[in-house]
Formats: C-alpha cells, sequence, structure tokens
C-alpha cells in the first residue's frame, strides 16, 4: 500500500551509475546520460500553502551501491535541475565513506520549509550509507529563490562520487520522493 502523503516521485526511471566507466567525477543521477532525474518542486497549492504563506515538506532518496574494491562513496541532495552539478545548489552530502568490496545501500532525507513570503527553503538535512550516518544538520547552502508558482523546471537532482575510479563499481536510484 503506497503512502498517500507522497505527492511526487522522481520523473524518469534512473539509468544505472558509473555504466562500465572508471570515473571519479560528481555524476548527477540521468535517465540516459543527458537527462537529469529530477524531483519536481509541487506548486505552492500543491504543497498545501492555501490559507498560510508556506509549507513543511520532506525530500527523500535512497538506493544501492556495490564496490568491486575498496573505495569512498559520497551521494549528495541538490536544488536545482541540471546535469551540470555546480549549476544547482547543494543541500546536504554524506561526506566521502570508505566502502569495501560489497553491495549495500544508501539515503538521503532532508526537512524543509519553505516560505512563501521569501521564497526560501530552509531545513535539515541527515545521510547514511553502508550504516554510516553523518549527524542531522542544517544544510550545506540555503535556497534563497524559490517560488514554485514561477517555473515548472524547479527541484532536486541527486548526485554521486567514486573516489577511486573503476569501470565495475555501480550506484543505482532505487527512489526519490516528496512527502507532506
Amino acid at each position: 500500500m503506497g503512502n498517500a502523503s507522497v505527492i511526487y516521485q522522481m520523473n524518469r526511471k534512473p539509468r544505472e551509475g558509473n555504466n562500465g566507466v572508471s570515473s571519479t567525477t560528481e555524476t548527477v543521477f540521468t535517465s540516459d546520460g543527458t537527462l537529469a532525474v529530477i524531483l519536481p518542486l509541487p506548486t505552492a497549492g500543491q504543497l498545501g500553502a492555501g490559507s498560510a504563506p508556506g509549507s513543511m515538506f520532506t525530500v527523500r532518496a535512497w538506493g544501492r551501491v556495490k564496490t568491486s574494491a575498496t573505495a569512498n562513496f559520497t551521494v549528495a541532495l541538490y536544488y536545482g535541475t541540471s546535469t551540470t552539478v555546480a549549476d544547482n545548489t547543494k543541500l546536504s552530502d554524506s561526506g566521502a565513506v570508505s566502502l569495501a568490496t560489497l553491495t549495500t545501500n544508501w539515503c538521503i532525507e532532508g526537512k524543509f520549509v519553505w516560505d512563501g513570503d521569501s521564497n526560501r527553503i530552509n531545513g535539515r538535512c541527515w545521510n547514511m550509507i553502508h550504516g554510516t550516518v553523518e549527524a542531522t544538520v542544517v544544510e550545506d547552502n540555503l535556497v534563497t529563490s524559490a517560488d514554485p508558482d514561477a517555473n515548472a523546471t524547479r527541484g532536486f537532482v541527486v548526485s554521486w562520487t567514486f573516489g577511486t575510479g573503476s569501470t565495475t563499481h555501480t550506484v543505482n536510484l532505487d527512489g526519490f520522493q516528496l512527502v507532506l
């Protein structure tokens, strides 16, 4: 049974990260290498900001990672819609977590408040990779321009990075949701 409070899911199915390429470059999850997997920011009305000029919501992302040799791995949550990492605003990252040769899971969760008067998003995030949990922290950067009714292309993306390149490391984004 689905959760009735989930109001948005990722906009397209992500492909497996790495795809046989040995890379240590931070990479946004895509569906085909060019189209970012985006979790859209709902309209103010969908966020429930009817009588009040703001709303609280949660963004969740989770998946699996497989390393073929010991490697550092990092996941990050961004406000933005670009496949170019620098064009987005980083909200949180896990920090580099050393993984032995294994298959395990990861997740990111952010609890945010959108303020309709200032069009800002503020909040707190936490991250977990293979049981290593980053303490709950204030988001890395404040989102200072988030008018959900002004632009339908606003939203969130997730990135991944391997610290050591290998053609056999893989990462998957299994879920990406916005929950009220």
